[in-house]
């Protein structure tokens, strides 16, 4: 008789991967660029884990609705022109987050919770009161874009010299620094392009 023990085991391992394929699925740019962008009424209608991207755009938040929380595979998320004053931590659940928009709120500080967004590539945060950045954003080794246009920050951390081959662009225009600092973010970033507004020479 023939022994059907290894041809099971064989089985619940194909099974198991499939699972495991049908709940994490990193997309591509191109694939990203042809999924639906949901509202979060119309996201609770679909199956959770085909949500890629959701706007949550102008609801008058004051913190992320629980129920997004179901949604594994986001990977665009807006909450742009909200009332947030803190940075969401639950945000770092989405561990497939590959654009993030948290801009027009207002947000003091960027948690070290963003450091846990390893596949994110575009951070947009600009129109916030944003006094810091997290050193935890040295592990964000695939990000190309940051937009911190018209916060409040007067310095990068030294550890976002780490990114210093892959990120390609900063926007850091109508935020007061001085000359000085200026220098400082150049020489943390020589590769990237960093867009300034002209320096206020006073000395902070």
């Amino acid at each position: 008789m023939t022994n059907k023990k290894p041809y099971r085991f064989l089985i619940s391992v194909l099974l198991i991967l499939f699972t495991i394929s049908t709940k994490a699925q990193l997309l591509d740019s191109i694939a990203i660029d042809t999924v639906p962008t949901y509202k979060l009424q119309q996201a609770l209608k679909q199956d959770p884990l085909k949500v890629y991207k959701l706007s949550l755009k102008k609801m008058k938040l004051t913190e992320l609705p629980p129920e997004i929380l179901q949604f594994k595979n986001l990977q665009v998320l807006t909450v742009k022109g909200n009332k947030l004053k803190t940075f969401p931590k639950e945000i770092a659940t989405f561990t497939y987050l590959q654009e993030l928009d948290i801009s027009a709120n207002k947000i003091g500080i960027v948690t070290k919770e963003l450091g846990n967004l390893v596949h994110l590539k575009k951070f947009i945060a600009n129109s916030n009161k944003i006094v810091s950045i997290p050193p935890e954003i040295k592990h964000l080794k695939k990000l190309k874009f940051l937009d911190l246009w018209g916060n409040d920050i007067g310095s990068l951390p030294i550890e976002i010299s780490e990114l210093e081959n892959t990120l390609e662009e900063i926007d850091m225009r109508v935020i007061l620094m001085s000359n000085a600092e200026h220098k400082k973010i150049k020489a943390l970033l020589p590769n990237t392009k960093i867009r300034f507004s002209k320096s206020c020479n006073c000395g902070f």
